[in-house]
């Protein structure tokens, strides 16, 4: 068959060729934009939509048809709208039907897509999807992230150049999408899904530069939000400057202003983290001093109780210290120091351990009741005591007390 204008006016065709034909003429239109009132509009249990434009000021109509879950906007209007859909003319074969297949549809004016964002807005509040009490936490430290956002935009550039100055040392693995546009609720949504179980992220980190409501018209879209909602480990979105609210924003668990917040938002949760470590790491350093002063001035036999509890603290935040250490490349010298000193309070803790001392030649007496016995002073002669050496245990009865 020849394309040519020409040979195609003088050729005949079947019906099924003729509107073969008008399809790739029709495809030559690429995408167009189409305002009009929305005078009827159906959405079946198929997710099939059907909608009839009709221009205003002249007695025309046109018939618009989607797939719901792929147009952008399609639960922000509604019959009586005045709207302007973005698709692709078609013609289907089967009915020799005209029709503009869409991918996007919007209110025409700032003030109607306000007041659709706003239903849709109440709409998911009163659904809890905003509730504070649902949102989940994220890790008290973060190693690893998931980044969504525009390849090679002013969003990623902001976002990165954030942590390195720094040095957050933080694993990142890019997944690029289209943040407005024709594809990009789908891709957003896809990326989100796919990261919804993978458990080596410690969160999702979705963002954009700013816009007009409808430049955010993506993360305004309730699939995005329900998407956000369902996800199983937690979400940062930041989107625009601090006069941009999306629904994203607040399904979101962690709420950003700008992509270069919540990369300031990361560094901070981190450096707070290794603050508090260090901070319980002095404070136990000075428990244990405290606990060592007072143990020099009565060595007893509830010393293995103290030698516990103390091996117990300085091991719990060495654990953690160490933990710190095997997930990021640079831990603050404060947490190596803090390490070393626990380290020396170890040594100095067996130091004072009865049976370290006795290893050296020395003996530990006690009294009937157990008690050590550090001085003759309360003793006389008959009493029994018993003595502890390296290599055993003595009974033994007072015949003689002298003092120096």
């Amino acid at each position: 068959m020849n394309d040519s204008l020409e040979e195609t006016q003088q050729a005949i065709f079947s019906v099924a060729e003729f509107n073969i034909v008008l399809n790739q003429h029709l495809s030559l239109l690429k995408d167009v934009n189409v305002t009009g009132e929305i005078t009827q509009m159906t959405i079946t249990a198929k997710k099939g939509v059907y909608i009839t434009l009709k221009d205003p000021d002249q007695n025309a109509l046109l018939s618009v048809s989607g797939y719901a879950p792929t147009i952008q906007g399609i639960n922000l209007v509604e019959e009586g709208m005045k709207v302007t859909i973005s698709g692709t003319p078609e013609l289907y074969s089967p009915m020799g039907k005209f029709s503009v297949k869409i991918f996007k549809i919007v209110p025409v004016g700032e003030g109607a897509l306000k007041d659709a964002y706003e239903k849709l807005k109440q709409k998911l509040d009163k659904e809890g999807l905003f509730n504070p009490e649902r949102k989940r936490e994220l890790p008290d430290f973060i190693t690893k992230i998931a980044l969504i956002t525009a390849n090679k935009s002013a969003a990623q550039s902001d976002f990165l150049k954030i942590l390195k100055e720094n040095k957050a040392n933080l694993e990142i693995d890019f997944y690029p999408v289209q943040v407005q546009g024709k594809y990009s609720e789908q891709e957003i949504i896809s990326t989100l899904k796919f990261l919804s179980n993978k458990s080596e992220y410690d969160c999702v980190v979705l963002t954009r530069g700013g816009g007009s409501l409808e430049d955010l018209i993506t993360f305004n879209e309730e699939q995005v939000a329900r998407t956000i909602y369902a996800m199983n480990i937690p979400v940062v979105v930041g989107v625009g400057h601090e006069i941009d609210e999306s629904i994203a924003d607040f399904v979101a668990d962690v709420r950003a202003s700008t992509p270069s917040q919540a990369a300031y938002y990361l560094v901070a949760k981190n450096q707070a983290f290794i603050d508090r470590i260090s901070l319980n790491a002095d404070v136990i350093r000075q428990g244990v001093l405290a606990r060592l002063s007072n143990a020099k001035l009565r060595v007893s036999s509830n010393y293995r109780g103290i030698e516990r509890h103390l091996y117990d603290q300085i091991h719990n935040v060495k654990l953690m210290t160490e933990k710190l250490s095997n997930r990021i490349n640079e831990v603050p010298q404060k947490i190596s120091d803090s390490q070393s000193k626990l380290t020396a309070l170890e040594r100095l803790l067996k130091s004072f351990n009865p049976n370290n001392i006795i290893d050296r030649g020395y003996a530990l007496i006690r009294n009937k009741e157990g008690k050590a016995i550090v001085s003759i002073a309360g003793l006389s002669e008959g009493e029994n005591i018993d003595v502890t050496m390296r290599d055993g245990k003595i009974s033994a009865d007072i015949t003689n007390l002298s003092k120096k």
